[in-house]
Order: C-alpha cells, then sequence, then structure tokens
C-alpha cells in the first residue's frame, strides 16, 4: 500500500468536525505527515486548542470556526483555504451528530439540525470546494464520511442512518460527475466501524432520547466505542493508506466495512425484508419486553 506521506507530504487538509473523534484523528495524524491542517469545527475550545498543541508539536496547523450548516460560512473557509495556501489537496467532509429514539418520537429540530450537519454539510463543503479544485487544475481528493451505516439499517437510529446513507449516494454521483469531467479529483467514501469518538455522548447531551429502548443501545454502543473500538489516530492512518491508493471505498476495519457491504448486496439481491431487530437489540442489552411496555 502507498505511504501517504509520498503523495500529500506538503500539502493542505481541510477537516470539518476536526476538533473530536475522527475529524481530530485524521488532523493529528495528516500533521504528522508533513500536511498544513485546516482544523474547522463548531467548538471553539476544542479546536483551538488541538491547532495550539500541533503547533507546539512544531506542525502546521490552524483552527477556523465553522458550522457546517452555513453554505456562507463554508465558502469563506474555502476562500482562506486557497488564498492562504494555494491549493487544498485533501478536503474531509467529516463532521457529523448522531441521536437516538424512535423514529417518530425524534423532533423536528434534531432531524432538521442532524440532517443540516451530516447530508447539507457535505454538500456545502462540495459546492465551495470543488469548483475551486476545479481552477486549480492539480490532483486532489475529497473523502466524504458515511458510516458502515451507510449500507445497513438499525432500529433506534433511523435519523443517522438515513443521513449515511444520503452521504454515500452523494460521494458516489461525485465521484460519477467528476469522472465525467475528466478531472484529477480522486472521490473516496469513508465508511468507518467503531472508531473511538464522542459521537454518543455529545448526541446524549445535546438531543436525550427520552426513551428507554434507546437510551441502553447507546450506552452499549459508546461502551463498545470506549474499548475494543480502534483509537481515532490510528484509525486514520489506516484509512489514509488507501485514500493514498486511489481508492474509493475507504474503511477503518477492512473485514468488518466490506462484511457490511456484503450483507447489504445480499439483502437488495435477494429483496428480503430488514432483519428482525429483537435479536440486534438483545445483543446490545436491551430489555426487548420493557421497551415494548411489557413484562413489568
Amino acid at each position: 500500500m502507498p505511504d501517504p506521506r509520498d503523495r500529500f507530504e506538503g500539502g493542505t487538509a481541510v477537516i470539518t468536525g476536526a476538533g473530536a473523534g475522527i475529524g481530530e484523528g485524521f488532523a493529528r495524524y495528516l500533521s504528522g505527515i508533513g500536511m498544513t491542517v485546516v482544523i474547522a469545527d463548531i467548538d471553539v475550545h476544542r479546536g483551538q486548542a488541538l491547532a495550539n498543541e500541533l503547533v507546539q508539536s512544531g506542525l502546521r496547523a490552524e483552527f477556523v470556526h465553522l458550522d457546517v450548516t452555513d453554505p456562507a460560512g463554508m465558502e469563506r473557509l474555502a476562500e482562506h483555504a486557497f488564498s492562504q495556501y494555494g491549493s487544498v489537496e485533501l478536503l474531509i467532509n467529516n463532521a457529523g451528530l448522531e441521536t437516538g429514539g424512535l423514529l417518530w418520537e425524534v423532533s423536528v429540530e434534531r432531524w432538521r439540525r442532524l440532517m443540516a450537519v451530516n447530508v447539507d454539510g457535505v454538500y456545502f463543503g462540495i459546492r465551495s470546494f470543488v469548483p475551486r479544485m476545479l481552477e486549480v487544475g492539480t490532483p486532489a481528493v475529497v473523502a466524504n464520511l458515511s458510516s458502515v451505516g451507510g449500507v445497513g439499517t438499525a432500529p433506534l437510529q433511523a435519523p443517522y442512518i438515513v443521513s449515511k446513507h444520503a452521504v454515500l449516494a452523494m460521494t458516489e454521483c461525485l465521484h460519477q460527475e467528476l469522472a465525467f469531467l475528466g478531472s484529477p479529483i480522486q472521490v473516496s467514501a469513508i465508511l468507518p466501524h467503531q472508531v473511538k469518538s464522542r459521537i454518543f455522548v455529545d448526541a446524549q447531551r445535546e438531543a436525550p432520547s427520552g426513551n428507554a429502548a434507546a437510551d441502553q443501545v447507546f450506552a452499549a454502543m459508546q461502551a463498545a466505542n470506549a474499548g475494543e473500538a480502534i483509537a481515532a489516530v490510528d484509525a486514520a492512518e489506516h484509512m489514509m493508506g488507501s485514500i493514498a491508493a486511489g481508492d474509493f471505498w475507504i474503511f477503518s476495519d477492512d473485514v468488518l466495512g466490506p462484511e457490511a457491504t456484503g450483507r447489504r448486496a445480499e439483502h437488495l439481491r435477494t429483496l428480503t425484508p430488514p432483519a428482525d431487530p429483537v435479536p440486534i437489540l438483545e445483543r446490545m442489552g436491551v430489555d426487548v419486553d420493557a421497551a415494548r411496555g411489557r413484562g413489568r
């Protein structure tokens, strides 16, 4: 597998949602291999602290405050990056939210906020950066964060799953459109699986589900995240190897990721109904009878 340093050293990377989680892992890894990293995040404290730490370590990084749901803010970010550095070799549209609960119990406000961040934020990044990449005309990469959830389904996480399916479809369409133009821009879809982050903790803090089963699911996922999940910087190093190789499908786990896509392919090939959720939830420690209002 190619060494990402050979391809990206000396270039500029812009990462949205880079103040924590997978985005932070990419920022740490990419700055470590010699890229200038623009850390774009809505959380000023997290983003600025990370940029300061990297700079104090002798690496090249800066923080730019960004709400990815603001197209004008994304446009300012792109204008700054290209005017300051001349080109952007790697854009990672990473910012994302999770939320739990039964679909009809999720508030309209939370649904709209999640879709605005997870889907519109990727679109705004493409809209602001791709035309400038085309104008520069040199090789570059646009990598969008979907998820293994983007090739599957899961109960009690519908907004997140819907958004990640949308991001994957958007990324596939972008790949075709840039290929149609014969451009030097590579497009990659990132489908991480169990990477250490704060996404479940933040979701429960920002939008408590009020649903006991959803709380149990998120508790199980956070426990797995804190336990066997891969460290974000290690996941970033692994995934950047695939990006440097020019791959479209990028996995943090090269066994479980393809297995998830294989299950989806078989599901569509056989036109079977969605999987029975009960065994899935029971494996996660959900008291299904109690969640259904029985077993009291």
